[in-house]
């Protein structure tokens, strides 16, 4: 063996290099840290770099929304909700009746000669001049109409006659007044028995008016209806006016169609009615 031989393997020559690399990674071989792309030859680290970029955008946008500015529960919203002012109450309309109020009847209304005083009522009605008469039999009233007076026009017999009556709401009736402020039941009660004793049997009855009263800080409510009977019409009144009694005072008017010159009068008499205040 010789010397050369146990020093081991010799390095090639350079040309023989070239050869063996050439042979191995081809004759257009670089290095790898200076390797282009085959679009324009630009350097791996800039696509590197935009991607970079591009993932730190797509992470600051999704912040944003999650959890920053552009949240819809933001800092703003997450404050405690201040507590909103009392809506301030709504006005309410008072009730409207359905009903129009008590007619000016057109035409001259009678004279007036004073005042009827009625101590068992505690009421006042005026006394009416012209062709009415005051009836002076209080007590047939009583029995025959249920009121403790009344005046009245003469009539062709065979005909209604226009009256007037008054007094304090009947026995027969007192179940239907509960307190000075519901009066209606008592008007709708004194009707229905006008109707069935008053007037010609199986009559229609049609509302016209209803208003109330306020006479002396006193209440009460009128209701005027139109009652038909055959081809006979009669204008009727009822209204009833708490006196401070134990019933409340009734005033009923009736004008015949035949006698309807006397319809003005409505208005007179219950545009005068008064509590005595006794």
């Amino acid at each position: 063996m010789t010397a050369g031989q146990i020093s081991g393997p010799k390095t090639p020559p350079a040309h023989r290099q070239q050869e063996l690399w050439n042979t191995v990674f081809g004759e257009n071989y670089d290095a790898i840290d200076e390797y282009e792309d085959d679009e324009g030859g630009r350097p791996v680290w800039l696509f590197a770099l935009g991607g970079s970029v591009l993932v730190a955008l797509v992470g600051v946008l999704v912040w944003a929304f999650v959890a920053g500015p552009l949240s819809s529960s933001s800092e703003a919203d997450a404050e405690p909700a201040k507590p909103s002012a009392k809506p301030s109450p709504s006005v309410v309309a008072k009730p409207q009746s359905r009903f129009p109020t008590l007619p000016r009847f057109k035409g001259t209304a009678s004279p007036v000669n004073g005042a009827v005083a009625d101590q068992t009522a505690r009421i006042s009605v005026p006394k009416l001049g012209g062709k009415w008469r005051l009836d002076p039999d209080n007590q047939t009233v009583q029995t025959k109409y249920g009121f403790t007076a009344r005046q009245y026009v003469p009539g062709v017999p065979g005909e209604q006659e226009a009256q007037v009556m008054w007094g304090p709401l009947s026995q027969s009736l007192a179940a239907k007044y509960t307190t000075p402020d519901k009066l209606g039941p008592v008007v709708n009660a004194v009707a229905k028995y006008a109707r069935q004793a008053l007037l010609p049997r199986g009559n229609r009855a049609t509302k016209i008016a209803q208003q109330k009263l306020t006479r002396k800080g006193k209440t009460g409510l009128l209701s005027a209806y139109k009652i038909t009977s055959g081809v006979d019409e009669t204008t009727i009144v009822v209204a009833a006016l708490d006196t401070g009694g134990d019933l409340p005072a009734v005033v009923y008017m009736a004008v015949p169609e035949s006698q309807s010159d006397l319809l003005p009068d409505i208005n007179t008499v219950f545009r005068s009615i008064r509590p005595t205040g006794q």
